[in-house]
């Protein structure tokens, strides 16, 4: 009796669902910032491109001062910054939870 109603449960349960492929579709969406780059995003922008300007120069690339920067997405579903120096190279800043600033560079 027992093993009859597990199996006529485990019909019923494989009848039910759209009968679809059974793939999962993830959200493109950004996460909200939290902890370090949080702070970083609520400074006002002379203080960040200060913030942003040392943080580019310890990674080893020239930048006498930071012009300008603005939100950029680094990589898919990852937010950061573009910050242009005076000396005309670029650079994308991403500021990880430990406050640790990620710097990828472009010169011209």
């Amino acid at each position: 009796m027992m093993l009859g109603l597990a199996a006529m449960l485990s019909g019923a349960l494989a009848g039910c669902g759209d009968g679809g492929t059974g793939q999962v579709v993830a959200e493109n969406r950004i996460e909200p910032e939290t902890g370090a780059a949080a702070q970083v995003a609520r400074l006002d922008e002379d203080l960040r491109n200060g913030v942003f300007a040392k943080a580019i120069r310890d990674s080893g690339a020239a930048c006498p001062e930071v012009t300008g920067s603005e939100r950029a997405e680094i990589r898919h579903g990852v937010r950061g910054w573009k910050a242009q120096c005076s000396n005309e190279s670029a650079h994308l800043i991403q500021i990880l939870p430990d406050g640790t600033a990620k710097v990828t560079s472009r010169t011209y």
